[in-house]
């Protein structure tokens, strides 16, 4: 007698993104595992463009459900609402500006089949149609995040993201919800990963095989400006609720305590998260080529960082 296969729940959430959400939906939609043990939620959080449009012309089946928020609650809440509709045994966090080969659900469950494994995160390729800058170099290029392990070594918590990524149902019925306080930009994925490891500190992984088409360009700019948002509206949360990520975000050079150490540390975050300091680097990025260009990336998002970290003077609720 044959194993039963596995089966699966798809979490896609969808904020604006009518663009690439139609290719997202066609690779996940023809996928070469048995489409009865699939089950897929697709979350409209709030959309103010053509997403719902794009929506009413997919041909559902009924493994496909549509959940609607009337406004945008952000990454977290969205996910939640499709983790409470989820039945599989592995859940797969799918980004609506995602292409997926017809292998990737199958991939997936054969990696959670290996003893010890909670979550897998799959290999980003950047969209052919995309320009390929510097800043687009380091982020699929070079040595940094999850691409610095191999399928053999357990990842932190730091590089786990879910913009691709599955978890054993029976893991996530242990951690909660994501934490749907989080609402701006970033350090949902985080945080709910931090909470994953915590628990299962052996159990993270990343799967170079699994290839994933990201079609989302962003241009250094708008990423800067999005970790100042970050700085200022979530990383004081974060620190607050799990004081460990001060060493992930350099919350205390911002913030120091009335210490010695902390004057030490109020001078380097003082240098770094000066606007002049930032122009010099953002000269200094644009002059340098790549890989050069690496190293000095890094400090300028530390810069941004910090810029939005001292803006949110102090105020630690969200």
């Amino acid at each position: 007698m044959s194993e039963k296969p596995t089966t699966v729940s798809v979490i896609i959430p969808a904020y604006n993104a009518a663009k690439t959400l139609s290719q997202c939906l066609n690779s996940i939609l023809h996928q070469n595992y048995p489409a009865d043990n699939v089950d897929i939620h697709i979350v409209n959080d709030g959309s103010t463009d053509n997403t719902n449009d794009v929506l009413q012309q997919i041909v559902l089946s009924n493994h496909v459900q549509i959940h609607s928020h009337d406004v945008n609650k952000g990454l977290a809440s969205t996910r939640n609402t499709g983790l409470q509709h989820s039945i599989g045994e592995i859940i797969i966090f799918l980004d609506a500006d995602m292409e997926v080969s017809p292998d990737f659900i199958e991939n997936h469950v054969q990696f959670h089949k290996i003893s010890n494994v909670g979550g897998v995160l799959s290999a980003l390729i950047p969209a052919p149609e995309n320009p390929i800058d510097k800043y687009q170099k380091y982020l699929y290029k070079s040595k940094r995040g999850a691409i610095k392990y191999d399928s053999t070594e357990s990842l932190p918590f730091s590089v786990f993201l879910f913009n691709c990524t599955s978890v054993r149902k029976e893991v996530l019925d242990n951690i909660g919800l994501f934490d749907d306080k989080i609402t701006k930009y970033g350090g949902e994925d985080t945080e709910f990963a931090f909470r994953l490891w915590q628990k299962y500190p052996q159990g993270l992984y990343y799967a170079p095989n699994i290839k994933v088409i990201h079609h989302h360009y962003r241009p250094l700019n708008t990423v800067l400006e999005n970790v100042q948002t970050f700085g200022r509206e979530v990383v004081p949360y974060l620190v607050q609720k799990h004081p460990e990520f001060d060493s992930l975000y350099g919350y205390s050079f911002v913030c120091p305590p009335s210490t010695f150490i902390g004057l030490f540390k109020k001078i380097l975050g003082i240098s770094l998260k000066s606007k002049i300091t930032f122009k010099i680097l953002i000269l200094l990025y644009t002059l340098s080529p790549y890989p050069i260009s690496n190293r000095i990336i890094r400090l300028v998002l530390a810069s941004a960082l910090w810029q939005g970290i001292a803006r949110s003077k102090n105020d630690l609720a969200l």
